[in-house]
């Protein structure tokens, strides 16, 4: 078989598993299909950008970064001004943010750029000729110091279960092989008690037939998040919901997505590596888990709230009003900076700050004088049309 149906290296290591010890849990399912190194959607998959799947916040414009960087500026000045100030973006895709911050950061106050660390990790390799330290890994590697963890969108692709109310009670959704090929979904006893727990925590409960997802892999990530680092923050930015809204009747079929060239699909196990798996984030056990992994919270807003209070209006007035641009380019780069704030997009993200043995107020979406003039988009962003 060739082209979009033939089978992939994650394809083939999610069947092994299968044929060794029976159907598997669709955390594991979703961790090979996303994960595996020969074949799993991140680690092969140019996933970003007009000739992948899905836009992410950087590549609609490079404001993003800019306004990423004077919140690091802001987090470096609450924690004394140390050198150096270690930064570890997790999950940092193609580069671009941490190119967009790293450039940015240079205009903003003397001293940041030389105290500036910044450590990019990811499963892909680096992009060509990328000007920092880029480290291949799916964890999150221990800097010590002073500094912040970031990740943008990237609790929304860890590894989740999947459960069901079947008969009144609480049964899990397992992956196992079909006889004609694909895979199937069939049900199951909880593999862990953990998911029973998590949705008595929260008091929930689900009606007959409700389906959804309970994420755990959060918990062990965010304790890594808090040893990386023996003084700091950790900035997370992500879309989802506060478990109330989460397990709401009205998501009763839960809110795994999947994505390919930008086209929205419901089922998982299509194409296994060659289309990205997601969901919500359920924001009250990601807090609860902070706290309890040792952070204290350091503020929450929206992402449109948040880029504003950094400044993007300021960026966007003086984009409209800068001379030697054409309509084309100008209508681009506002449409650009619009779509980060817009409230049914990106702009309705949440941002989540929390401190580690650093102060917690007035950290979050820290008001800045403005020091250069607003970026333009590039060649590695989204080229938004702009009208003829």
């Amino acid at each position: 078989m060739t082209g979009l149906f033939a089978p992939t290296g994650a394809d083939a290591e999610a069947r092994r598993r299968i044929a060794l010890r029976g159907p598997i849990t669709f955390a594991e399912f979703m961790e090979i299909a996303l994960y595996w190194p020969d074949g799993g959607y991140y680690a092969s998959r140019r996933s970003f950008g007009p000739l992948g799947d899905f836009y992410t916040a950087p590549l609609a414009h490079p404001v993003f970064g800019a306004l990423v960087a004077r919140q690091l500026l802001a987090m470096w000045r609450a924690l004394g001004s140390p050198a150096p100030f270690n930064v570890i973006e997790a999950g940092a895709g193609n580069g671009t943010l941490a190119l967009d911050i790293r450039e940015h950061a240079r205009m903003l106050e003397s001293g940041f750029p030389g105290a500036l660390a910044y450590t990019a990790v990811d499963l892909r390799e680096p992009p060509p000729d990328f000007p920092g330290r880029w480290i291949r890994s799916g964890g999150i590697p221990a800097a010590g110091g002073s500094g912040v963890v970031l990740a943008n969108e990237l609790l929304d692709a860890m590894p989740l279960h999947r459960v069901t109310q079947e008969g009144g009670r609480l049964r899990e959704l397992f992956v196992d092989a079909a006889p004609e090929g694909g895979f199937i979904e069939v049900t199951g006893e909880p593999s862990t008690p953990a998911l029973a727990e998590r949705l008595d925590r929260l008091g929930v409960t689900l009606s007959e037939g409700y389906r959804t997802e309970v994420s755990l892999a959060p918990e062990a990530w965010l304790r890594e998040a808090f040893a990386a680092v023996e003084r700091g923050y950790l900035l997370l930015i992500d879309y989802g919901h506060e478990a109330p809204a989460y397990y709401d009747e009205s998501r009763r079929a839960g809110t795994l997505r999947c994505y390919s060239g930008h086209t929205l699909g419901m089922n998982p196990y299509f194409g296994v590596g060659r289309q990205d798996i997601s969901a919500h984030v359920e924001f009250t056990s990601v807090r609860s888990a902070a706290i309890a992994a040792g952070f204290a919270e350091a503020g929450e807003m929206s992402q449109a709230e948040w880029l504003r209070s950094l400044g993007i209006e300021g960026y966007r007035a003086d984009v409209a009003e800068r001379s030697g641009l054409g309509r084309i380019e100008r209508t681009a780069n506002l449409h650009g900076m619009d779509v980060l704030v817009d409230g049914e997009g990106m702009g309705g993200f949440r941002v989540l700050a929390f401190a580690k043995d650093a102060p917690t107020d007035g950290v979050l979406g820290v008001s800045l004088p403005e020091s250069a003039p607003a970026p333009l988009a590039g060649a590695r962003h989204m080229p938004f049309g702009g009208g003829g």
